[in-house]
């Protein structure tokens, strides 16, 4: 199978691989909660953990299908149909936590909680504040004090993506491979040369491209999709050459590449009922949105140790999956059918 065929493919696995990429990030989470050290993460050794690699792969495959929906079915009406996709279920989810999780996880009396604005300007305060929207003495004993949903800080580069990306789109640059080629060794030549990074966390500079690398990675792959096979020894080596740049200066560049092609590969195949089941109910963003306060709510305790941490991240996973069925059925899936008809498929 070509790169070009895979996502007009009715049955690929595309939304089952978003799906166990937003459960990873739930692991990551859960072993960073529950264990109180990054060290305890299963790719604590990589270029970037299981939490980390996740959301890469959620870029990679972003890019890809929305450059395949593009060539396929043209612009159409862009920021109509990414509006519909990002913010209906991001500011539901935001009123959820606000007003049912948050008495849960507030030092502050139930009184004072709803009668704080701070509480019922929540949603609209996430919706252009991220990460950075707060409720009334949220979180304040947890691992992460007021943190109430650590993971949006994300959203935002998905939107700038969206952005830049339509722009590209509407300019013509998409018929020209050699641009977006060059874009991308660019975004990549600024990860080799740490543009941005700073050695005590990572800075918005440092996050710009590598979401953008990231996206364009899939933005890339697929429009040279027509002259890229996907097979299982290549997708071997491109983990091999992810492991093998670990630890140099190429490491960041060789592990979105080579965990992206993997993505693109095992994306590719027929998962059978698992894909079936993510085809029909997409959880991915439901999941991806509720998981962090769910989480912080459940480890307010602060001794925590390994059989507990399975048992946080059956809980936040269960307690979350259930929550994104909801969001997806009464809100995404009827958000989404309000897209442009010539762009019902789009992801």
């Amino acid at each position: 199978m070509m790169l070009s065929t895979a996502f007009g493919n009715p049955d690929n696995s595309y939304n089952a691989l978003r799906l166990i990429a937003a459960l990873s990030v739930v692991l990551s989470h859960s072993l960073l909660l529950g264990l109180n050290s990054p060290s305890y993460d299963p790719l604590s050794w990589a270029a970037y953990d299981l939490g980390a690699t996740a959301v890469n792969v959620f870029f990679v495959i972003s890019g890809a299908m929305l450059t395949h929906s593009v060539l396929q079915r043209g612009l159409g009406q862009f920021v109509r149909n990414r509006f519909l996709r990002i913010y209906p279920a991001l500011i539901v989810s935001a009123a959820l936590i606000s007003l049912i999780i948050g008495p849960f996880g507030t030092g502050a009396r139930l009184w004072e909680y709803y009668s704080s604005p701070q509480t019922w300007l929540y949603p609209l305060n996430v919706a252009w504040n991220f990460e950075g929207a707060v409720l009334p003495s949220m979180f304040e004993h947890g691992r992460y004090p007021g943190d109430v949903n650590v993971p949006l800080w994300t959203i935002k580069y998905e939107i700038l993506s969206y952005i830049v990306f339509g722009i590209a789109a509407a300019l013509g640059l998409l018929r020209h491979p050699s641009i977006a080629f060059a874009a991308w060794a660019a975004f990549g030549f600024a990860l080799l040369a740490d543009v941005g990074v700073d050695p005590t966390g990572e800075t918005p500079v440092e996050s710009l491209f590598r979401f953008g690398f990231a996206f364009l990675t899939g933005a890339v792959a697929r429009r040279f999709g027509e002259v890229i096979p996907l097979r299982f020894g290549w997708a071997m080596a491109a983990l091999a050459l992810a492991v093998a740049g670990t630890g140099t200066r190429f490491g960041e560049v060789t592990w979105i590449i080579g965990i992206g092609y993997a993505a693109l590969y095992v994306g590719a195949k027929n998962w059978g009922r698992i894909a079936e089941f993510a085809r029909r109910h997409d959880l991915s963003y439901g999941i991806y949105l509720m998981a962090w306060p769910i989480q912080q709510v459940l480890t307010r305790e602060p001794i925590w140790f390994g059989p507990q941490v399975a048992v946080l991240f059956l809980l936040s996973s269960t307690i979350s999956g259930s929550l994104a069925y909801l969001s997806w059925k009464f809100v995404e899936k009827p958000a989404l059918r309000r897209k442009a008809p010539a762009s019902e498929k789009e992801p």
